[in-house]
């Protein structure tokens, strides 16, 4: 439904699809990323100059409407629906009543987007993208206005609970925030004035950004997805078809890195992402030297989506501290991570791979035996293979991840052989009589 995008847009929007062979929606997302820019460059020189609170936040309001408009047409009113059903609950119902069932609102609302728009097809980039950010963001709020009550926090207005969800740097996909920086950033206290970042903070991590979009274009386009699914890619030797999957999964990755960028750069140049420090990667969603380098998966997790995990921390794995069992809140919070992804049995794949195999890294870190293999090796060689072993199985997750359906998923999986499932039960397995029987320690 086209009401309200501009049509003087639609052409060019169309055309570069049609000419960089990728869905007009993902250009349409990129171009309100690049709209955010121009906004957050104008509040850096004329808003931030306006005495008002509550005109700024006007601007702001109108600004990110403007993008959901523009980005999502009619169905940015689906955003609007979460900050209205968030309000009218901790309006009329008891605090420690209304936050559980705004979860169950909010969770229940983008599963019943995913379903109604991504089921039946590939991942499709509509107001889903955005109310995954919109659901953190109103469950997050919701856990925080129920965890201060005690201290006579106040229900914020409904004017201030649309502005949170539809800040223009934060909005389409993130990097996610919450409502107390919301507040501080419009109230002129989260950063002294004279303290404004460079531009050239920002336009360091732009750059970053519009670097990913095009390695994505250029990678992909000989690494593509469906290729794996080929009789072609079954007739190359399994050396070559492990490497293929290794690489494609870390190239897969850098149009999420493009995009994060581009989108903490907006928040960059209005200061957004202080940190408290003086620094401004207090919004940081991806270390993106970090991850390139990383030797384990660990290093992945922690340098990756990194606003998203700390929500997921805090949130939801320490709310579980009541069952006393921590692998089980480590599998309640994966679950709840890949409900959020989306409801495609690809993702639940790639979650349960991710806690299979960090169960089985933290035991290999104190694994005798292969501490005692690694020291007969030189200090490269072991890095090599530390890095190549933390691609493969990254990328071999990340297939549930891209491919969503079984029978996909599988394909793939049987053509190496599931390589990174079997090599993971041998390692636990080693895990398990090695560090028993020549390193015995007591888990931490």
């Amino acid at each position: 439904m086209l009401l309200f995008r501009m049509a003087i847009l639609e052409g060019p929007v169309n055309y570069l699809a049609s000419l960089l062979d990728v869905p007009a929606d993902a250009v349409r997302l990129v171009t309100g990323l690049i709209f955010s820019q121009i906004f957050a460059i104008l509040h850096r020189v004329t808003f931030s100059k306006i005495s008002s609170h509550f005109t700024k936040r006007t601007i702001h309001l109108l600004l990110g409407l403007f993008l959901g408009f523009y980005v999502w047409d009619m169905d940015c009113l689906h955003h609007c629906a979460s900050a209205v059903g968030f309000y009218i609950l901790f309006f009329f119902l008891p605090w420690d009543l209304a936050v559980k069932v705004n979860f169950f609102y909010q969770l229940g609302y983008l599963l019943v987007g995913y379903y109604y728009n991504n089921m039946v097809v590939n991942y499709a980039i509509n107001w889903t993208t955005s109310q995954a950010i919109v659901t953190l963001k109103m469950i997050g709020l919701g856990f925080d206005l129920d965890d201060l009550k005690k201290d006579g926090v106040k229900l914020p207005s409904p004017f201030a609970v649309l502005g949170y969800v539809f800040f223009m740097g934060t909005y389409l996909v993130g990097p996610l925030d919450d409502f107390k920086r919301f507040e501080a950033f419009f109230n002129d206290s989260l950063f002294e004035k004279e303290k404004l970042p460079s531009f050239l903070i920002a336009l360091k991590r732009l750059a970053h950004g519009i670097f990913y979009l095009v390695l994505s274009l250029i990678t992909t386009s000989f690494l593509k997805t469906d290729f794996m699914l080929t009789s072609e890619f079954q007739e190359l030797s399994l050396v070559l078809r492990i490497l293929f999957v290794t690489a494609w999964g870390h190239c897969v990755l850098y149009k999420y890195l493009g995009v994060w960028c581009i989108a903490e750069s907006t928040c960059m140049y209005v200061g957004y992402t202080f940190n408290g420090k003086d620094k401004w990667d207090g919004l940081r969603n991806v270390a993106t030297a970090a991850f390139h380098k990383a030797l384990k998966l660990q290093d992945v997790i922690d340098s990756w989506n990194i606003n998203t995990n700390n929500w997921c921390a805090k949130h939801i794995y320490k709310r579980c501290k009541f069952l006393g069992n921590k692998g089980l809140s480590q599998v309640i919070t994966m679950t709840f991570l890949a409900m959020w992804h989306g409801l495609h049995l690809g993702y639940f794949v790639c979650f349960i791979q991710e806690f299979f195999y960090m169960s089985m890294e933290k035991g290999l870190q104190r694994n005798a035996l292969v501490q005692k293999v690694a020291s007969f090796l030189p200090g490269s060689v072991t890095m090599v293979i530390s890095w190549f072993y933390t691609k493969l199985f990254l990328s071999f997750a990340l297939v549930g991840f891209e491919l969503y359906y079984y029978e996909r998923i599988m394909h793939v999986y049987r053509s190496i052989y599931f390589i990174c499932p079997v090599f993971s039960v041998l390692i636990i397995l080693s895990n398990v009589i090695f560090v028993q029987k020549l390193s015995p320690e007591k888990d931490d």
